[in-house]
């Protein structure tokens, strides 16, 4: 059984627990990915997907985030792409469920030769088991600006 953590987690086989309202994040495309967990139902669960491109070099830069979500069984439920250049991008999803289940989460960003990747929310509505949102603090980060000298 996953603990409530503060954070988010990179290691698949230790997910960080979701909360209830909104959960926040930076992620770049260094690491392989962040990893969720949270009991939802029975009834209805609402999710709503936001992130937003941190761009390169103070520039927006198209880029996409993934969202998968799986069962405990190892089952793709749902593979949800958000995409932004320069603007929060918002996505939803919901599902009605007809028991209490675990569901895990993956985001991840695009590879790339060059670091991409930028801020995200995850916010939980709806029949899902209460814990501390991650990340109440987190804000957006922002690239270096290019500076010519």
């Amino acid at each position: 059984m996953t603990g409530p953590a503060s954070a988010q987690s990179t290691d698949p086989h230790r997910p960080a627990v979701l909360g209830l309202g909104v959960n926040r994040a930076n992620i770049t495309n260094d690491i392989s990915g962040h990893y969720y967990t949270f009991m939802a139902g029975p009834g209805h669960v609402d999710v709503e997907l936001a992130f937003k491109e941190m761009g390169v070099f103070g520039r927006p830069l198209r880029q996409h985030l993934n969202f998968d979500f799986w069962n405990v069984d190892g089952v793709r439920l749902s593979h949800i792409e958000v995409l932004s250049q320069g603007n929060v991008a918002r996505r939803h999803t919901d599902a009605d469920l007809p028991v209490r289940q675990r569901i895990n989460l993956a985001v991840s960003t695009q590879w790339g030769a060059i670091k991409v990747g930028g801020y995200y929310e995850i916010e939980l509505k709806g029949a899902v088991e209460a814990a501390a949102p991650v990340g109440a603090d987190v804000k957006p980060d922002q690239p270096p600006p290019l500076v010519r000298q």
